[in-house]
């Protein structure tokens, strides 16, 4: 299955969305971005598989974490 990454602004959003996703068995790990790769800069992005992105997005809201977009396999 392909990865998707999802940008976060900071790093300690990132950890907080892998312990999440962590939660949920889902495998992730905390990567760099390029700034240049996303609308609004972020640097960070927690990189896992694209099959989980809905539980893991739907998570994240309910917890008031908050990302930006989603990067990778068709999205």
């Amino acid at each position: 299955m392909p990865d998707c990454i999802l940008t976060m602004k900071t790093r300690t959003q990132a950890e907080q969305a892998r312990r999440i996703a962590g939660e949920l068995r889902i495998s992730a790990g905390v990567v760099s971005v390029d700034p240049s790769v996303t609308k609004h800069g972020c640097a960070f992005g927690l990189r896992f598989p694209c099959g989980a992105s809905g539980r893991l997005t739907s998570a994240l809201a309910k917890r008031n974490v908050s990302y930006g977009e989603v990067i990778g396999a068709g999205r």
